[in-house]
């Protein structure tokens, strides 16, 4: 006689504390406060990682989501160069960690310290990239898609 086992692949009672939390974690969209918080993040990154070329960030807009201590954003950022009266616009997609920024691709330049495509396939996991990518562009009539 044979007796059937119900078996649940992801069951709680094999899974560590740390998987648990990991597994009820959500991304939620970024808020007002949310942005806020980056905007002096963003500065101060892209000074410290660009300090030859950026005198000064005037602002940013974009949409993203976050999850745990990470957020992912996909936006377009106001700031001005040294040596030149107007500001530039530039297209990008970041992730920060600890309202720290992590890692940012602008999709404009040709030599980057990540590339904006692998950016969204690694953090597809954790963030709805593509969905943020694809939306953000249709809103900002941009020329890049995924």
């Amino acid at each position: 006689m044979a007796k059937v086992i119900k078996w649940d692949p992801e069951g709680d009672k094999n899974k560590s504390k740390a998987q648990k939390e990991e597994k009820e974690k959500k991304p939620q969209p970024l808020t007002e406060e949310d942005f806020k918080r980056l905007f002096k993040s963003l500065k101060e990154g892209l000074k410290s990682l660009y300090p030859s070329q950026v005198e000064d960030v005037l602002g940013f807009y974009g949409m993203g989501e976050k999850n745990g201590n990470r957020d992912f954003l996909v936006g377009i950022v106001l700031w001005k160069r040294y040596g030149v009266e107007q500001p530039y616009s530039s297209t990008f997609v970041a992730l920060f960690e600890n309202s720290k920024l992590q890692k940012i691709s602008f999709l404009e330049a040709k030599n980057n310290y990540w590339d904006w495509r692998v950016m969204l396939q690694t953090y597809k996991k954790e963030f709805h990239t593509e969905e943020i990518f694809n939306r953000f562009m249709e809103l900002a009539r941009g020329q890049f898609k995924v």
